[in-house]
């Protein structure tokens, strides 16, 4: 009971309260158990209004900057989703009852671990996990309608625009030049893209762009 009125508060006074007002992405963190994510020791905290780090460098994200972020793809359950940095799987979850297919970036062994388990406990069956560098440049299978990163970055993610489908959106946290914000990319023609700031949000980094060069592979 605790848990269902944490919930109840964090969809009516993080997201409703912040403009996230789309009744089918309020639906979906509603029915969502967000403490199932959370191994025993996070459990209590699960439903605060930070972002919650799993490991020293991995990180669940603020409900409000989740659900605004999700807000602003184009949201469909004829549509798919690339879900980058799943974590423990709770993002993946939420995408899961308001997309048709969801697929899972993920890089770091030990929460892919998390994300496996957390996965087939909550039987989400139109989840499809891949491992993968965040920085690779190459295909991932198939074309998005939608790429959700969970996490800043700091340089616009060209590697991952790419994957994107004509008219596809992109959703991330970017900091650039000491300030961040939440920022959509919309895919045209020859892998061009319009690039629009949305609300101002920060967010621990995710994907460092600035660190080494892509990981490419032929």
């Amino acid at each position: 009971m605790k848990f269902e009125i944490q919930r109840n508060q964090m969809v009516e006074s993080q997201l409703r309260a912040n403009l996230v007002i789309d009744e089918t992405i309020l639906d979906a963190f509603a029915s969502i158990k967000r403490e199932n994510f959370f191994p025993d020791h996070l459990k209590s905290v699960a439903y605060s209004d930070d972002c919650i780090f799993i490991n020293k460098t991995r990180f669940v994200l603020r409900p409000f900057v989740l659900g605004k972020l999700i807000s602003n793809l184009n949201v469909g359950l004829d549509k798919n989703v690339l879900d980058v940095g799943s974590c423990n799987g709770y993002s993946s979850a939420i995408l899961s009852k308001i997309f048709k297919k969801v697929f899972c970036l993920e890089s770091d062994n030990e929460v892919l671990e998390i994300l496996k388990n957390n996965c087939d406990q909550e039987k989400l069956l139109n989840v499809k996990i891949i491992q993968d560098d965040f920085l690779s440049e190459k295909s991932l299978g198939t074309s998005f309608d939608n790429i959700l990163i969970n996490g800043e970055i700091n340089s616009d993610p060209v590697n991952l625009i790419k994957s994107l489908k004509i008219g596809g959106r992109l959703v991330s946290v970017i900091r650039e030049e000491r300030i961040s914000y939440a920022v959509v990319y919309i895919k045209n023609e020859n892998n061009h893209y319009d690039k629009l700031r949305i609300f101002d949000a920060s967010a621990p980094l995710l994907i460092n762009y600035k660190s080494k060069e892509p990981v490419f592979s032929f």
